[in-house]
């Protein structure tokens, strides 16, 4: 099983890089090279201007892929008239819009897939006041990738909403629940068993306080 996993350089995406890299191949991307040997690195900025040409670049140069993860993201709060058009763009870019055009870019060079597992967060389902465009991204991702379950050409997705975990992705920001984060070591575990049964399409919540794994719908 050869993986892609988008945003894998560091948190949750780069726990699964090393979990699935014992089944095969793993490329991992972002913007930093996180120097590990169980993963390639590939330089990719989900923010940049010319985002689909570049992703359609990247999926031509890549080996077959067998398993796409999308584990990209970071935090954005703010009204929605507190936030700039290029903020409320890049938000999109990142939370959405290039999940759309990697699995398109997939599909069109090798017409087919194993696996597509996608991270989204709480904010998929729990409407936020300061969270408008990171709510609107996290919910768009995932139902995206449940109309993708309905394409035979992908054999089976799994939507993964995890609560607040202890990564990079809170740096910068002050908030008195970092304490009770989850480790994303044990986030990846769980997506690890969830991924591992027959299924074509799968959402669970990923919660803290108590941690705990919840399925909220398996076809």
């Amino acid at each position: 099983m050869n993986s892609l996993i988008i945003g894998g350089t560091s948190g949750l995406g780069l726990e699964l890089a090393r979990k699935f890299s014992e089944e095969g191949e793993v490329i991992v991307t972002g913007r930093h090279d996180p120097e590990v040997d169980f993963a390639e690195y590939r330089e990719f900025d989900l923010a940049q201007e010319n985002l689909t040409e570049s992703i359609d670049k990247l999926i031509s140069d890549a080996p077959k892929i067998d398993r796409f993860v999308y584990a990209a993201g970071y935090y954005q709060e703010g009204r929605i008239t507190d936030l700039s058009n290029e903020e409320i763009e890049a938000m999109m870019n990142v939370g959405a819009r290039a999940l759309v055009y990697f699995v398109k870019a997939i599909l069109d060079k090798q017409d087919g897939f194993d696996e597509l597992i996608t991270i989204t967060s709480t904010s998929q389902w729990t409407p936020r006041k300061l969270e408008p465009v990171y709510n609107y991204a996290k919910a768009a991702a995932g139902h995206f990738s449940n109309s993708i379950a309905e394409d035979g050409r992908v054999k089976k997705v799994l939507v993964a909403g995890p609560a607040g975990m202890d990564t990079p992705f809170w740096e910068g920001i002050e908030r008195d629940d970092l304490d009770t984060m989850m480790k994303p070591e044990w986030v990846a575990e769980q997506i690890v068993e969830l991924e591992k049964e027959d299924y074509k399409y799968r959402f669970a919540r990923i919660l803290r306080q108590p941690q705990r794994v919840e399925v909220v719908e398996t076809r």
